[in-house]
Formats: C-alpha cells, structure tokens, sequence
C-alpha cells in the first residue's frame, strides 16, 4: 500500500546511466543482453512518458571499430535522447571510466524537475552519486523511482527512490550470442 495516488503521476521522465547498466548486465554474464526500449515501456506502464534520456560518455575521436556512436544513434532512433559527453578516462586495467556524466544526469533530472515537465522520474542506475539529486527532486514535490541490477544496488538508493525496481527480476532479460558486441540491446 502506498501514500500516493497513482493517477496523479501520470507524466514520466525515464533517466538512464548507460555505463551502469551496461557494466552490470556484464556482471549477470557474457551472454545476458537488456533491451533498453521494453524496459523504458515496462517501467512506464500506462503512463504518459514525457522523454526518456540515456547518458554516456564518448570519445572526441573515435578508435577504429569503436562502437558508441552507432549505439548512440540507434538509441536515438528508438526515440532516446542521448547526452553524451566527451569525457573517457582509460583506467590501467583497460577499463573505461566516465567523467561528468553522473552529473549531467543529475542536472537534467532536476532541471526538468524545476521546470514541471514530469509528475515521476525513473532514474534507471543503482548508483548512491544520485541520492542527492533524488532527495532534491523529492524536495520539488516529485516522485523518483529507480530501477537497476540487484548485485550493484547501493542500499541509500534503494531508500531514496519512492519505488524501487530490480531489473533483473524483471521479464526482459534475454540471451544472445557471445560474439555480440554490447551487453545490451538497443
């Protein structure tokens, strides 16, 4: 049972941390891949779904076979606003580390917030950088939900959000060849 009611939050804003979703879909296995489209309709249900918003980071200068910009444009075909900031930062390990792209999320949540454009936001990442700007957002009178993978749920997440979602509870996971080339589907 809740406090709310439900139909009073009927105009939805979907913010997704694309490298959060994409480094713990790893984590699930090589060959579980996450459809972004259905789960933004999943987590929308009947609802009226204002922007949906993807955020990653990108180089200035792609490598050769580098895959983000087709991934972003395919994203954005499917009706995503992409924000993607130039901003990677190789680690020694290989690994990819993003700058600025938390915040930008965060920016953008809160922003839209101020202006009235959403009745809930659905901050898709389990990342506890975001309890700030969640807690703002609630400030402002709205609702924030937050859906991400059990294994890297941050605990003050899970509390910050009014509903919270595991995805991988979900019915949308699916499995694929190993050879493709991303974790998640677009």
């Amino acid at each position: 049972m809740t406090l709310f009611t439900e139909y009073s939050y009927s105009r939805v804003m979907v913010f997704i941390d694309y490298r959060n979703i994409y480094e713990s879909v790893k984590f699930l296995g090589d060959d579980v891949r996450l459809d972004l489209y259905r789960l933004t309709q999943i987590l929308v249900g009947s609802r009226d779904l204002v922007g949906a918003y993807v955020f990653d980071a990108r180089k200035r200068i792609p490598d050769k076979g580098d895959t983000t910009l087709a991934t972003h444009d395919r994203l954005r075909d499917q009706g995503f606003r992409v924000i993607a900031r130039e901003s990677i930062v190789f680690r020694t390990e290989g690994q990819i580390e993003q700058k600025e792209v938390d915040v930008s999320l965060a920016c953008e949540m809160l922003e839209h917030a101020l202006l009235n454009h959403y009745d809930v936001a659905i901050v898709v990442s389990g990342d506890r950088d975001f309890v700030p700007a969640i807690q703002r957002v609630q400030a402002a009178g709205k609702r924030v939900e937050v859906a991400a993978i059990e294994s890297v749920y941050n605990d003050e997440c899970k509390r910050a959000a009014d509903v919270y979602y595991l995805i991988d509870k979900m019915p949308i996971m699916s499995m694929s060849s190993p050879n493709d080339d991303m974790g998640v589907d677009y």
